[in-house]
């Protein structure tokens, strides 16, 4: 009867440890930020997502939802998830869903998503944000971010990337790849 009892009491601690299912988290920032300690991952693109870079540090300085379609620009959301113990590895899935038509990469394939699962700690803030390095990933619309954790989606948030006004403050000598990406949109209709 006693080693019943005992295996009773164990049960619970031994599924809750395999298994914690996450549904809670906060966004702890959000819109345009500046990295360092930046570097292209060996891992190469795949079918659920184009070349991963490794963000250590970053600083949100711009907080909005309106993001300039420019090479250089890196955007995103802070996020932590909230539930216990603190520190805990957990595997989540991170997602960005890509405006039409998607990121045509030169001589590949389409993306209209990004797919990427990753282990991050409970209670620390995790950077999932994109930056445009090439000009194929300038795609003027909707990019949707959205964290998971099995089948229940954590955080979303949505960005509208924009062409800046030729005159506009946001410019630089780099725009004139960000030219030639609009003026090919508008010639196909």
């Amino acid at each position: 009867m006693n080693k019943l009892f005992l295996l009773c009491l164990l049960l619970p601690i031994s599924a809750y440890a395999e298994d914690t299912f996450i549904n809670a988290a906060e966004t702890l920032a959000y819109g345009v930020f500046d990295s360092s300690e930046r570097q292209t991952l060996t891992k190469p693109a795949t079918d659920d997502a184009p070349p991963v870079d490794s963000v250590k540090k970053y600083r949100f300085k711009d907080f909005t939802t309106q993001i300039p379609m420019q090479i250089g620009t890196e955007f995103g959301i802070e996020y932590q998830i909230n539930t216990k113990p603190r520190g805990r590895p957990i595997d989540i899935t991170t997602v960005i869903v890509f405006p039409e038509p998607g990121l045509k990469r030169p001589g590949g394939r389409t993306y209209k998503k990004s797919r990427e699962t990753k282990r991050v700690s409970i209670g620390k803030g995790h950077l999932h944000g994109y930056g445009f390095d090439e000009s194929w990933e300038l795609v003027p619309g909707e990019w949707v971010f959205e964290v998971w954790h099995k089948k229940a989606r954590l955080v979303k948030k949505s960005f509208t990337v924009f062409v800046p006004e030729p005159d506009s403050e946001l410019n630089s000598p780099l725009d004139s790849e960000l030219q030639s990406v609009k003026d090919q949109e508008d010639a196909d209709g």
